[in-house]
């Protein structure tokens, strides 16, 4: 029985070495990562060819923070409150707010406050850290073919798709 499911196996394998043998070689698909949406065109020492429309590629700058100047308060007070402990000193305080609370609002919204306030300040800079982080390695020189055998400097963030890098051993070089 088991030879049986191993021939089965064997027939059914698409790994023949020659296409001749393969079962089917004329009904061959092309490979999926062979479309448009996967194939590159790359012209070197041609950056503005790869600005037009078709072959418009994202940028080489790198930004690895978390919020923005509009993104920062709504982000961090949902990270804040996120957080099951203060989401139940939230609720506490809006129940201090009726009328039939033992204890004064005051007593549980400055605590929350202080908390959420500090909390907010240290993601603000460590987000800020972050930021500074980017622009140095943003603003790095990268040394670039400008043509002729002539090699120029260019920051990270302005190198473009079919720039020829210059490698030197030892030495940070962008993505």
């Amino acid at each position: 029985m088991t030879r049986g499911r191993i021939r089965a196996r064997l027939r059914r394998s698409h790994l023949h070495p020659f296409s001749c043998l393969r079962p089917n070689a004329n009904n061959e698909e092309p490979h999926p990562l062979s479309g448009p949406g996967f194939s590159r065109i790359v012209h070197c020492n041609r950056p503005d060819r790869h600005l037009k429309k078709p072959l418009k590629y994202c940028s080489n700058y790198i930004s690895t923070t978390k919020y923005n100047i509009a993104t920062f308060l709504p982000k961090a007070l949902y990270e804040q409150f996120y957080r099951v402990a203060n989401f139940y000193f939230l609720v506490a305080a809006g129940l201090s707010l009726t009328a039939v609370a033992p204890f004064s609002p005051v007593s549980m919204i400055a605590p929350l406050a202080f908390v959420v306030g500090i909390s907010m300040l240290k993601e603000a800079l460590e987000d800020w850290r972050r930021f500074a982080q980017d622009m140095k390695v943003n603003s790095r020189k990268a040394s670039v073919h400008k043509g002729d055998g002539v090699f120029g400097y260019k920051p990270w963030q302005k190198i473009q798709v079919g720039d020829v890098v210059k490698v030197e051993k030892d030495q940070f070089f962008p993505s």
